[in-house]
């Protein structure tokens, strides 16, 4: 960042407070008679702090920029005498070679450490004897190599040849893989089920054939929880009628309700005795049994009927059962066979206890349904489909499912007890080595890194020397532009950064230097120095230029020169295309400020005018002039007033004399300085007052202000001082100097007087 504000604290110059500057752009003019406390301001900011931190911070210029200063300081610091006549410019060139040697020593010093770090970390697995680091890691990983290799083979014979495809014939690259992988699934520390990767791995084998599902078992039950319960249940009835209580006292009415079936066959005789039957024996029968227990019966005989029919239905989807696993060759039917027989017997159990509980229909017998082992049995059949299904799958999608089945294999193979110990220990191991040889590595690369940084300063700092010739050629180029014909400079090889400065016969001509030759050596070297000559292969660093009064002793050529130079140094720091980022320039003098800081961007807002001027109590004061210099020579003041003339509403005598002596200054300072003013012809339609007033203009153009004038002058009244300018742009007009009359008003801020309808308008 540039700077911002000055603050520099200096009793006997600026009083108890510190002089401020605000609001500083990136070219700022200072303009300050001698004693105004110039050298002060320079002298203070050329002890800006060497640490980039406390620049940022430094109360009197904060800015993350180094200052440089061109002062008198500078000039007798730069150029100084040496011995045998040489000169040496620059601080930097005394301690070049004492700059060089240390850092070559402090890079030999890191190739010792790089050497050594680099024994540390060994040769590695490329070598036949590896030692150090990578060597301890090496000998690690052939032991795990062939510990983890030989455990593949206790692998079933009908996977390894599919999961470890490519990997069998090469201990390393089975080692490699295993790693790979292990640090990819992150198996758990268990073994793992190997068996269903063995089916998988026998479809793929076993010639692609599609596998037919068997037939499910959709019969799951024979009897209902309720028909359950009522069966298991005792039934009763009315018990009435003639027979009651002997067919209660015989306990016998199943076989009593048997016998009435054949009643109406026996012809008048008793079922049961054979002898002459009772007269109404069919009703008193009847009238027994009608309380219940034919209810019972008819419910047990329902029950028992509907249970054969879905045992018939079962017995049926047995059978398909049956034919299905007997065309499967991949299924083994000795393990359906146990769980079929039981099925078949519980069903057949099942109808057995229903025909008693219809043959006695009216006591409590306890049975079960077949549904457990109906679904011990579909358990099996479902199993079995899903494992046809997974094989149909394996063999429709052949290529998908060897990827699984390889990845699923590497997974089961890393998750053994045993294999995956023997692998965390070799990584814990290799990863506590590895992060030894990666800081050791990180060591030598910042070491390396160090040295890529000291090369190029080596170089920078040799060709710094080896390059003052080259700067040499800049100066002189300048210095015969310049007139400087008598001495030149040269550089000194035995002289690290040195220049001898000689005639033209090489002897030295330090001695006979004149004040002014001396400081525009200087200026021109600080000038180079500003971006960066004294390093010719380095990046110059942006700075900041504080330039103090370059111009003591010089002569005019050199004056304009370096005012040159100074207006170059304002565009470059303006444009930000240089290391250049702002610019400070100080001075006392009138002319040297006006050529100095001349712009045609007038309104530029990257420029800021500063004056400093003594009060009363003989401290310097500021006075901010913003982006527009109040420094003006004698004529550009002259007419600045004759603008203000213009403007102003006062007609006072002190106002008219003033402005008439003006005038005759300006005519008398430009005409005469130019010659050659014309005569005119009488002016048309002008008043006889107006005709005087042009030709006393004449006189003062040709002969001056100091004739005896001041009765005419009289004769204006009082209220003319605007039509008295208006006749001052019209003699100008005259002489064909019209347009000297408007850059001279424009450039006195009186642009708008030339306006139509203003002042000095034409017509």
């Amino acid at each position: 960042m540039e700077i911002e504000s000055i603050a520099v604290q200096a009793d006997y110059c600026f009083g108890e407070q510190p002089l401020r500057l605000d609001g500083l752009k990136k070219v700022n003019f200072i303009f300050a008679p001698n004693g105004a406390g110039k050298s002060t301001i320079s002298g203070m900011l050329s002890r800006q702090p060497s640490d980039a931190a406390q620049r940022a911070t430094w109360d009197v210029a904060s800015t993350n920029l180094p200052i440089r200063v061109f002062n008198e300081a500078y000039r007798s610091r730069v150029l100084t005498e040496r011995v045998n006549g040489i000169f040496t410019m620059g601080d930097t060139s005394k301690t070049i070679n004492d700059q060089i040697d240390t850092l070559k020593g402090e890079i030999r010093d890191r190739i010792s450490e790089r050497d050594k770090w680099r024994k540390e970390i060994g040769p590695g697995p490329d070598e036949n004897t590896p030692n150090g680091l990578l060597g301890e890691i090496e000998s690690y990983r052939v032991a795990a190599r062939k510990a983890i290799f030989s455990a593949h083979r206790d692998i079933d014979e009908s996977v390894i040849p599919i999961v470890f495809e490519g990997y069998r014939n090469s201990q390393d690259k089975f080692f490699d893989e295993a790693r790979k992988r292990f640090g990819e699934i992150q198996p758990s520390n268990s073994d793992f089920d190997w068996e269903p990767i063995k089916t998988r791995a026998q479809s793929l084998s076993s010639g692609k054939k599609i596998r037919v599902k068997l037939p499910a078992i959709t019969t799951v039950s024979l009897i209902s929880a309720d028909d359950v319960a009522e069966v298991a249940s005792k039934s009763s009835h009315g018990q009435d009628g003639k027979f009651a209580e002997l067919i209660q006292h015989l306990k016998n009415e199943d076989w009593v309700s048997k016998g009435r079936d054949y009643v109406n066959e026996a012809r008048g005789k008793c079922p049961f005795c054979q002898n002459q039957a009772p007269t109404n024996l069919e009703h008193d029968l009847a009238q027994y049994f009608e309380g219940g227990f034919d209810v019972a019966l008819q419910r047990s005989i329902k029950i028992e009927n509907a249970v054969k029919v879905l045992a018939v239905k079962l017995e049926g989807e047995i059978s398909a059962l049956e034919v299905a696993l007997s065309r499967d060759v991949e299924v083994a039917e000795e393990d359906f066979s146990p769980a079929i027989s039981r099925v078949r017997e519980a069903a057949k159990l099942l109808l057995s206890e229903l025909r008693e509980r219809s043959a006695h229909p009216t006591q409590p017998i306890a049975v079960s349904d077949v549904d457990a082992v109906i679904s011990e049995l579909a358990k099996l059949v479902d199993a079995e489909n899903e494992k046809t299904e997974q094989h149909n799958q394996i063999v429709e999608n052949a290529g998908v499912e060897r990827a699984k089945l390889v990845n699923d294999g590497w997974v089961a193979f890393l998750s053994g007890t045993a294999v995956n110990i023997e692998m965390k220990k070799f990584n814990g191991f290799d990863s506590r080595k590895q992060k030894v040889i990666t800081g050791l590595r990180t060591k030598i690369s910042e070491s390396e890194q160090e040295d890529n940084l000291a090369n190029p300063k080596i170089d920078d700092l040799q060709k710094s020397i080896s390059n003052t010739s080259d700067v040499a050629d800049k100066i002189n180029k300048l210095l015969t532009a310049m007139g400087f014909h008598r001495f030149r400079l040269s550089s000194a090889g035995e002289s690290s950064g040195g220049y001898r400065i000689v005639r033209e016969d090489d002897t030295p001509a330090f001695d006979s230097l004149s004040e002014g030759e001396k400081s525009f050596i200087c200026f021109a070297y600080f000038w180079e120095s500003l971006f960066g000559s004294e390093v010719a292969s380095g990046v110059p660093e942006d700075v900041v230029a504080v330039i103090d009064d370059p111009i003591s002793s010089l002569d005019s050529d050199a004056f304009f020169m370096i005012a040159a130079y100074i207006r170059d140094a304002a565009k470059l720091a303006t444009k930000g295309t240089t290391n250049l980022r702002q610019l400070i320039v100080l001075t006392h003098n009138t002319q040297f400020h006006h050529e100095a800081a001349y712009t045609s961007d007038r309104n530029s807002q990257e420029r800021r005018y500063f004056r400093l001027v003594k009060d009363l109590n003989g401290f310097t004061t500021v006075r901010d002039d913003k982006n527009e210099s109040k420094i003006r020579g004698s004529y550009a003041l002259l007419w600045h007033s004759v603008v203000e003339a213009a403007r102003t509403e006062d007609e006072s005598d002190l106002v008219r004399v003033g402005v008439f002596n003006i005038v005759r200054r300006i005519l008398e300072g430009y005409f005469k300085t130019i010659g050659n003013v014309k005569d005119f012809d009488r002016l048309k339609d002008a008043s006889p007052t107006e005709e005087r007033m042009v030709s006393q203009f004449h006189i003062w153009a040709n002969a001056g202000s100091h004739t005896i004038a001041d009765d005419l002058d009289q004769t204006i009244d009082v209220g003319r001082t605007k039509d008295f300018l208006r006749l001052f742009k019209q003699f100008f007009d005259i002489q064909g100097h019209g347009a000297h009359f408007d850059m001279m008003v424009t450039a006195s801020g009186g642009e708008n007087l030339l306006t139509p309808d203003q002042l000095f308008a034409r017509m």
